[in-house]
């Protein structure tokens, strides 16, 4: 009997939450999040040192998918599957700020239309007068770009539209390419992706011997810190959110393909210029992922590749972070007058309030989850979790809430991963699940208090006429720098 006959094909096994391989929904999420750094360069700068960068990241763009691309199973999810999900992140999308068609809060949503106002309305890149000295717009832009680029062709009316129109399908796309498995079990891994938070409402109890009222912003209980759950970021922050959970996502799923790792580089160009700090968040685990396997990164075609990365990344990131970097070595940054913690990051936070706020924000649900996997990456996110809080940097302790967010979108991936797993799968069972899920629950009142107050606030419009120094009530550093005195200035446009 010949082997044919006689061998048998062994059943496989359930698709895992997070697909291993590279699918067309990648590529158009990459397309993504690379177009605002292709508007970004001819659009900013001179066309003799834009365009020719904008070459580079281009050519640096097709490099990464010439590899990332490679794998035969490109197939995308059936398409009941993705309207579904589609379905879900526009509800949650619209429950934010863009769009303004449910409460949004003022706090972030005001500076933030008036910037897209303002790279709508003035030439590239705005300038503004303040007594006599002219300040640049200078700040993270590609959350802008493509939508005010479009309406720059349109109409300002559809500015706000338009840009909830962008935000829906970040989240529309990383939902489709990161999220695998059975229909029911994409979806509840949306929604715990959603509702995932610390423990904010224990916090609160134990700091301040008080319950949440309704609507309640309660992340800063921890006075100066926060650990913001995914859907305060969508709600408040989505320039910062929707890049940190999308490298975040790449790097886990791929964090044992050499391609992808000597491709790395190239991933920093566009995220640079969405999040600096989401950046600096991720170039740890990008670290830890690529030295445990230096040794396949160093073999003669993955170094190839590697160089190749760097060499098409120089140029372009250096012009793209000189521009981030513009005014941020003169006088020391004040906390922005807006700011909710512009008097407690003047205090100590104090080191029993600091064990705290690990404790529930993020230890506990690293203590279950390490049981399952103890990978050296799941070890880095565990570690920079736990180190994070000891530092103090920006206006709004900014660098612990962003630079977070790489660290935490794996963390409630692994959740979202965890929780949706039978025994069977490698999921936990018994009283791990069930504490699992505990947590879980009391970590949703954050997410529920943030959509609370969508639906139950005044929904206002946004006003197409604030300019950013208005909307931010003058020139913070982090957001202007100086028209004059730097090599760069040269090379901007006008």
């Amino acid at each position: 009997m010949s082997m044919t006959s006689t061998t048998k094909t062994a059943a496989p096994g359930p698709e895992p939450l997070l697909p291993p391989h590279w699918s067309t929904l990648d590529s158009v999420l990459w397309a993504y999040l690379l177009l605002p750094m292709l508007i970004f360069l001819p659009g900013f700068f001179v066309p003799a040192v834009g365009l020719p960068l904008a070459m580079l990241a281009l050519a640096g763009g097709l490099h990464f998918l010439a590899g990332a691309g490679r794998n035969p199973q490109i197939a995308i999810p059936p398409l009941g599957d993705l309207l579904l999900l589609a379905v879900f992140a526009a509800a949650w999308a619209m429950l934010g700020g863009a769009g303004h068609l449910f409460h949004a809060n003022g706090t972030d949503w005001v500076p933030r239309f008036a910037v897209l106002r303002d790279l709508v309305v003035e030439a590239w890149p705005p300038r503004y007068e303040d007594g006599g000295t002219t300040m640049l717009l200078r700040a993270p832009l590609s959350y802008y770009l493509p939508v005010a680029w479009l309406t720059n062709v349109t109409s300002l009316a559809l500015a706000d539209s338009l840009l909830l129109v962008w935000t829906w399908l970040g989240v529309a796309l990383f939902f489709g390419a990161n999220l695998g498995g059975s229909r029911q079990r994409k979806l509840a891994a949306a929604l715990i992706f959603a509702f995932a938070s610390g423990l904010d409402a224990v916090g609160l109890l134990l700091r301040h011997g008080s319950l949440p009222w309704p609507m309640q912003h309660i992340e800063w209980w921890a006075e100066g810190m926060q650990y913001s759950s995914n859907t305060t970021l969508l709600f408040w922050v989505p320039n910062h959110g929707l890049p940190g959970w999308i490298a975040a996502a790449w790097l886990w799923r791929f964090r044992d393909d050499t391609r992808f790792l000597a491709r790395l580089p190239m991933l920093f160009l566009p995220l640079m210029l969405w999040s600096p700090l989401v950046a600096l968040g991720l170039l740890p685990l990008a670290a830890i992922a690529a030295a445990k396997h230096w040794h396949h990164l160093l073999g003669a075609g993955n170094r190839r590749m590697l160089l190749t990365s760097l060499a098409l990344v120089a140029l372009p990131g250096a012009l793209v972070a000189s521009y981030l970097l513009l005014g941020m070595f003169g006088p020391a940054v004040e906390p922005n007058a807006l700011s909710t913690t512009a008097t407690v990051l003047r205090q100590p936070a104090g080191l029993g309030n600091t064990l705290l706020f690990i404790l529930l924000e993020v230890a506990l649900f690293c203590a279950v989850l390490l049981r399952h996997d103890r990978s050296p990456l799941t070890l880095g996110v565990v570690a920079l979790l736990l180190v994070l809080p000891w530092t103090r940097f920006g206006p709004n302790n900014d660098l612990l809430m962003r630079a977070s967010i790489p660290a935490l979108a794996i963390l409630w991936l692994l959740l979202a991963d965890t929780l949706t797993a039978t025994a069977a799968d490698g999921g936990l069972s018994g009283a791990g699940r069930k504490l699992l899920l505990l947590l879980f629950v009391l970590g949703a009142i954050t997410p529920l208090l943030e959509i609370q107050r969508a639906l139950g606030g005044r929904s206002w419009p946004a006003d197409t006429r604030l300019t950013a120094p208005q909307a931010l009530g003058g020139f913070p550093p982090h957001y202007f720098a100086k028209r004059d005195g730097h090599w760069l200035h040269g090379f901007l446009r006008r």
